[in-house]
C-alpha cells in the first residue's frame, strides 16, 4: 500500500459527477467508474497519507472501501508514491510506466561511455548526457559510438572487444541530412555490428565497387551535410534513449533496429536487423558443416488460386517476411509496383532489388545490376506483390557468402559421384569450339559461353541431394552460388537462377523450381525449332479473368494468345505472345508457364505477359515505345520482331485447338505427391531430379535451387539431347534440325 499515493504526473484528471473519473493522456483517455473514485480524485495530490485519507472520508466512505478502490488504482497503474520531482520530468517517466525513484537510482549507478570514430566530435554528446544526470566515465557500462559511417574502421574491432566484455553499445550517425540512430548492440541477445555489416555492404554495390578500384576498406565521406541545429537534434535523441535504456533495462524501438530521421521532410524509417546465426562474430561460424539429406514431409495445399501451390496465403507470407525490405538493413532493398493504375484491375506487376544474380566487379554489369531488378507478377496485387519479394530472396540467398557447405576436389578424383558442369549447362561442342566470336557477337550475359571445362583442376564441389535415389551428388559450387572465386580464377561455368526458386517450406520451393525447369525446356523446344503449336481454347478454362484479360489487352490495341508447348513429360506447359495491333512495331512480348495444373500454368504465362507490359507501354511524344527494358538484345527484339517473320508465334491452325478437358489433372491437395509426380515423369525419361536447399538461417524463407541434368534451358545452348531429339518424337518434326538450322535469337530473360 502506498503511503502518500498521488495521481501519475501523466495524467490529466477530470471528475464527472456523480460516478466518473476521467484520466487524459496525450494519446488516449480512461474512464473509471464508481462513486470512490470521485470522492478520491481530488485527494489524491501526495498531499494526504492513507490514514488522513481515511479521516477526510470518513462521512463518504468505509475503510474497506477506501483500501480497496486504492488497491485497485495502484495495480492498474494509475496512482504511485508521491514525490517532489517536477511535473513535467516525472510525466515522462510515468508514460513509460516507472517511477522517479527508480530513475535516479539507475542512472546513478550506471555509467556510460561515448567513443567517436570518424569525423565526429563527442564533447556536445558528453555535456546533454550529464545535463540529464547521466553519469558519463571513460570505460563506462554502456558505451555510445558517434561515427559518420556505419562501416567506419575500427568499428569491427570495437564489436569484437564488445562481444568479448559482454558490453551493451549503441551506434550513431549524428550528421547527414538523414540522421542515423541504432541500433543498440546487446551481447548474446541482439544482432551484433558484423551482422549489420554484412547486410550494409551488400546494399553498398557502387561504393563497394569504388572502394575495390581505389584498394581501400576506409569508406567514402558520402554524410557530408551537417548543421549544428541538425547535430543538436541527433544528439538530444541519443541521449533520451540512452536515459530510457538505462532506465529500463531494455530499448524496444533500437535493439535490432536502425532509427533513420531526415531533417528535411522531418520522416522516421525503422529498418529491423536481423541477428545471423551463422554470423562469424556472434553466432555458430560452423552452422553449415555437414550436409543433410531433404526429408520431405506431407504438405496440405492452402492457396492454388494464383502464382503457384501454396500452403499460405499471400497476405501471411508478406507478413512474415516483410522485414527483410530495406535499403540498409534488408536483403531485399526495394519493393515497388510497375504496372499501371488504369488497367481495370487486372495486371499487376512489382520489381524488387537488387538482383545479385549479375555480380561482377565489372562496372558495365555493376550499372546493369543495379538497374536489374527481381521481378513479381500475379493476378491480385498482394500476389505479385509477394512473388517480387520471393523472387528478389531468392537471388539474395542464391549469393556465395563463403559460410557454404563445399568441398574441394578435381572432377577426376570424384567423377562417380559428381556431375560434369557441362551435363547441366549443355552448350555444343561448336559453341566452345567458336566461343571467343561467339562471345563478342553476344551482349548479354545469358548466352555467355565459358571455357572448356578442366576435369584436373581443382575447385569447389556443393553437395547436392537426389530425390531420385536418394543419395549425395556433387556440382560445382560456382554453379550452384552467384559470385562463386572459383569463376574468378576460372570462367569454366555459369550460373543462373535456372530451377531456383523461393516458397513458405522446401516442398512448396521444390515444386516451384520444377516447374521451371520444366517451363523453359518446353520453351526451348519450341522456341528453337520454331514450331507452330496449336492454339489454346481460353474459354474452355471457364476462367473470368482469361476473358477480361482478353478484353483488356484489345482496348490497348494489342492481341493476346496462347499456345500449347507442352513436351514429352505431359505436364502442361504453354506461351502466351501478345503483339501491338495499331503500329507497324509489334512491340512483342511473351510469357511462359508450366504446371501440374493446366488453369494455373495457362495464368502463369498470362501473367508473365502482364510483367513484362509496362516494359513497352509507355510512348513518347512522337509515339514510338519508351522502353524502360535496357537489354539490348530485348529491344531488338520489341523494334524488329513481327508474327508474320516469325510465325512459330502464331498458332498452328491445322490442328485442333487445345481445351482443358485436353489435359489430364495431375495436382493433388498435397505438395509432397506434387513432387513426385514430377520425379517420377522425369525418371521415366531417364533424367534425375537433385536439389540444393539454398534456405539461409537468418531469412527464414525456404529457398531450393532443382537441377535435372539433361532438361534444357531457354538460353542458347545448343549440345546434343532433348532440343533436337524430341520435337521429331513427338512429330513435331520430321527430322531433327541441325546447329545452324536452330533460332538464331534467344530468348532475352
Amino acid at each position: 500500500m502506498l503511503t502518500k499515493p498521488q495521481w501519475k504526473q501523466s495524467f490529466h484528471v477530470e471528475i464527472l459527477e456523480p460516478e466518473n473519473v476521467c484520466l487524459l493522456t496525450e494519446t488516449g483517455y480512461t474512464v473509471l467508474t464508481g462513486c470512490a473514485y470521485c470522492s478520491l480524485a481530488p485527494l489524491l495530490n501526495g498531499q494526504h497519507s492513507t490514514e488522513e485519507l481515511i479521516s477526510l472520508l470518513a462521512d463518504k466512505m468505509s475503510i474497506p472501501e477506501i483500501y480497496y478502490a486504492l488497491h485497485l488504482l495502484e495495480r492498474d497503474g494509475h496512482i504511485i508514491e508521491s514525490d517532489s520531482v517536477p511535473t513535467e520530468i516525472a510525466a515522462f517517466w510515468h508514460t513509460l510506466g516507472t517511477d522517479t525513484k527508480t530513475v535516479s537510482h539507475r542512472l546513478q549507478n550506471i555509467c556510460v561511455s561515448v567513443r567517436t570514430l570518424g569525423n565526429v566530435d563527442a564533447a556536445p554528446l558528453v555535456n546533454i548526457l550529464q545535463g540529464l544526470n547521466i553519469q558519463v566515465a571513460a570505460d563506462g557500462d554502456f558505451e555510445i559510438v558517434l561515427t559518420d559511417d556505419y562501416l567506419q574502421e575500427g568499428l569491427e574491432q570495437l564489436n569484437q572487444q564488445a562481444l568479448g566484455t559482454n558490453r551493451s553499445w549503441m551506434l550513431v550517425k549524428p550528421i547527414g541530412t538523414k540522421l542515423w540512430l541504432g541500433p543498440i548492440f546487446r551481447p548474446g541477445k541482439t544482432a551484433c555490428w558484423q551482422c549489420l555489416s554484412q547486410r550494409l555492404q551488400a546494399n553498398r554495390q557502387m561504393e563497394s565497387y569504388l572502394l575495390k578500384q581505389k584498394n581501400t576498406s576506409k569508406p567514402l565521406p558520402t554524410s557530408r551535410a551537417a548543421l549544428p541545429a541538425t547535430q543538436q537534434i541527433a544528439l538530444q535523441i541519443v541521449a533520451l534513449q540512452i536515459a530510457k535504456t538505462i532506465v529500463l533495462n531494455q530499448n524496444d524501438t533500437l535493439e535490432n533496429c536502425v532509427v533513420l530521421f531526415d531533417t528535411i521532410t522531418l520522416e522516421t524509417e525503422k529498418h529491423t536487423l536481423v541477428r545471423r546465426p551463422q554470423c562469424s562474430a556472434c553466432g555458430n561460424r560452423n552452422y553449415h558443416t555437414i550436409p543433410k539429406p531433404i526429408v520431405l514431409q506431407s504438405q496440405k495445399k492452402a492457396f492454388t488460386r494464383d502464382g503457384g501451390h501454396r500452403i499460405a496465403l499471400p497476405e501471411e507470407t508478406l507478413k512474415i517476411y516483410q522485414h527483410h525490405i530495406s535499403p540498409i538493413t534488408g536483403v531485399v532493398s526495394s519493393l515497388f509496383r510497375t504496372s499501371e493504375d488504369k488497367n481495370e484491375g487486372l495486371v499487376y506487376s512489382y520489381n524488387a532489388g537488387h538482383n545479385f544474380a549479375l555480380m561482377n566487379n565489372n562496372l558495365f554489369f555493376l550499372l546493369k545490376n543495379l538497374r536489374g531488378r527481381s521481378g513479381g507478377k500475379g493476378m491480385t496485387d498482394i500476389q505479385a506483390k509477394v512473388s517480387g519479394l520471393c523472387e528478389a530472396i531468392e537471388r539474395y540467398s542464391g549469393v556465395f557468402w563463403g559460410d557454404e557447405i563445399s568441398k574441394e576436389a578435381t572432377y577426376q578424383e570424384i567423377e562417380t559421384i559428381a556431375l560434369h558442369p557441362n551435363s547441366l549447362m549443355l552448350f555444343s561442342e561448336e559453341q566452345y569450339k567458336n566461343r571467343i566470336t561467339w562471345n563478342h557477337a553476344h551482349d548479354s550475359a545469358y548466352h555467355r559461353i565459358p571455357i572448356p571445362f578442366d576435369e584436373s583442376r581443382k575447385i569447389a564441389w556443393t553437395p547436392v541431394w537426389s530425390l531420385t535415389h536418394r543419395e549425395f551428388r556433387y556440382v560445382p559450387t560456382a554453379y550452384c552460388y552467384y559470385g562463386h572465386p572459383d569463376l574468378k580464377e576460372s570462367f569454366f561455368c555459369t550460373c543462373d537462377a535456372n530451377g531456383n526458386a523461393a516458397g513458405n517450406t522446401i516442398e512448396e520451393a521444390i515444386l516451384q523450381g520444377l516447374m521451371e525447369l520444366i517451363e523453359r525446356d518446353s520453351v526451348a523446344l519450341w522456341w528453337y525449332n520454331k514450331v507452330q503449336r496449336p492454339a489454346v481454347d481460353l474459354a474452355s478454362f471457364n476462367e473470368a479473368y482469361f476473358d477480361a484479360l482478353q478484353g483488356f489487352y484489345r482496348s490497348i490495341n494489342r492481341d493476346i494468345w496462347v499456345v500449347d508447348i507442352t513436351s514429352n513429360l505431359g505436364i502442361p506447359a504453354f506461351a502466351a505472345i501478345s503483339r501491338r495491333t495499331d503500329k507497324a512495331i509489334e512491340d512483342i512480348v511473351l510469357g511462359f508457364g508450366a504446371h501440374l495444373d493446366p488453369k494455373l500454368a495457362v495464368m502463369r504465362a498470362l501473367t508473365e505477359v502482364n510483367q513484362f507490359l509496362p516494359a513497352v507501354r509507355r510512348s513518347m511524344a512522337d509515339g514510338a515505345t519508351l522502353y524502360w527494358f535496357d537489354d539490348t538484345e530485348a529491344i531488338q527484339w520489341w523494334k524488329t520482331a513481327t508474327v508474320a517473320e516469325h510465325s512459330y508465334l502464331l498458332p498452328n491452325n491445322s490442328i485442333k485447338s487445345k481445351k482443358l478437358s485436353d489435359y489430364a489433372q495431375l495436382s493433388s491437395d498435397d505438395l509432397l505427391n506434387d513432387i513426385q509426380t514430377c520425379v517420377d515423369l522425369l525418371w521415366k525419361q531417364g533424367m534425375e531430379t537433385l536439389v540444393l536447399d539454398q534456405t539461409r538461417p537468418d531469412i527464414g524463407l525456404s529457398v531450393a535451387k532443382v537441377m535435372v541434368p539433361g532438361l534444357r534451358h531457354f538460353w542458347k545452348r545448343f549440345g546434343g539431347g532433348r532440343l533436337y531429339d524430341i520435337p521429331v518424337a513427338l512429330g513435331w518434326l520430321t527430322k531433327p534440325l541441325t546447329e545452324s538450322q536452330l533460332n538464331p535469337i534467344g530468348i532475352f530473360f
